[in-house]
């Protein structure tokens, strides 16, 4: 392999392990909520808030980090925010009571949200076209691949260590994520000196000003928000739904719950065979289609057919998982094309989004009770119904992001 592509590999994978951070920080101790919950003596509702906490960091995060390194280039906020997020990460590990663990997975979240935004910005720097949907597609294995592992692990390391461990497990991750920044993108600044002049002395308030005044990027933020608010009720309360609703072991549940994971890498991948032959608008409405319809027999099979169980429950979400990875990738390249000059921030506002959007949604089914799936399903549908519509008057008001 020459020089070149050795380069190219590493840098790919090291967006990789960038974009994983999210999926591992999220997803690795969802099987210790029943444990989290008892050990700590708080609430499902308040379990979830640990959630919550996480999703609000990363949404303030990603609104800062995407504008500074448009400014001052994408390597050093991403150094400063994989430090804060490995010492947050300590203090989660080490939390005496729920109040804390929240405030700390808050921390985490403004750390994580550097390397979910600048690694986004780091793909725009680079490709562009039908090639970046791709390279995103392609990346989202590799991410799609520890949302798949992330619960087995979390499971498999509960048999060997408490909540708290899997917290140093996350310490560890952060560490080497912190040594390959500095070994790997410290050498390769993809938003130079001389490119950060061309922006010719816009500030950041110019920046969202030219963002927010596009009424089709705003429907595109919000729908993307919704869309990603819908999975994360699922996600928030399936290891409730998974244990004490259907009896499932942390390793069965973690099995399920990879297997969804593992049809958004297909779903994703789908999505990079399509775009070489629909435009990313088609490739959004087809997957939104699905992914409504899948919410709908979702609901229906828990309403009507309550004696399908786990099985009635388990199979409509196939689709649904396998709908939510067809989409993504042609969000963020239909959002990112037209803005290059300000990569970095137009990221940080869809990252942002989906944030502020599941931290709201997270912790509602909780709030209505985890005792029955009914509650998820239709927190799950209304949100995705609004993501649909939102996407829908978007692509009818302009072919452009362009206004």
């Amino acid at each position: 392999m020459r020089g070149d592509d050795r380069r190219r590999l590493l840098f790919f994978v090291s967006l990789g392990a960038l974009q994983a951070i999210w999926p591992l920080t999220m997803d690795l101790y969802l099987p210790a909520f029943p444990q989290l919950q008892d050990e700590l003596g708080t609430t499902p509702a308040l379990v979830q808030f640990t959630l919550t906490g996480a999703f609000i960091g990363m949404a303030l995060g990603q609104l800062a980090a995407g504008p500074i390194s448009d400014a001052v280039g994408r390597t050093r906020p991403l150094a400063t925010a994989l430090v804060i997020y490995t010492l947050a990460t300590v203090s989660c590990a080490l939390a005496p009571n729920i109040e804390w663990l929240i405030a700390s997975r808050f921390a985490q979240g403004l750390g994580a949200a550097g390397c979910a935004v600048i690694g986004i910005a780091l793909v725009r720097d680079t490709v562009s076209g039908p090639a970046m949907l791709r390279f995103i597609a392609n990346l989202s294995v590799i991410s799609g691949f520890f949302v798949v592992l992330s619960p087995a692990i979390g499971a498999q390391l509960l048999s060997i260590i408490d909540w708290r461990g899997i917290f140093w497990v996350l310490v560890a991750y952060g560490s080497m994520l912190v040594v390959l920044a500095f070994g790997v993108f410290l050498r390769s600044e993809t938003n130079p000196p001389e490119r950060r002049a061309l922006r010719a002395g816009a500030t950041v308030r110019d920046d969202y000003r030219v963002l927010l005044g596009s009424p089709v990027f705003r429907s595109i933020v919000v729908g993307g928000g919704l869309m990603f608010a819908g999975m994360m009720t699922y996600m928030a309360s399936s290891a409730f739904l998974f244990q004490d609703v259907y009896g499932l072991t942390p390793t069965q549940y973690a099995i399920a719950f990879g297997g969804h994971g593992a049809l958004m890498i297909v779903g994703a991948q789908v999505s990079a065979r399509l775009s070489r032959r629909f435009d990313p608008r088609r490739i959004v409405l087809i997957g939104m289609t699905s992914l409504v319809a899948s919410a709908v027999v979702l609901l229906a099979s828990v309403l009507l057919v309550p004696q399908a169980g786990f099985f009635g429950f388990l199979i409509p979400l196939l689709l649904f998982t396998t709908s939510f990875g067809l989409i993504g990738p042609a969000v963020q390249a239909f959002a990112l094309e037209p803005h290059g000059m300000r990569a970095g921030t137009a990221a940080s506002m869809l990252g942002a989004s989906n944030m502020i959007f599941a931290a709201l949604s997270s912790p509602i089914a909780g709030f209505f009770g985890v005792g029955t799936p009914v509650a998820t399903v239709v927190v799950m549908l209304v949100l995705e119904g609004g993501a649909f519509a939102a996407f829908a008057w978007a692509f009818r008001r302009r072919r452009s992001l362009v206004e």
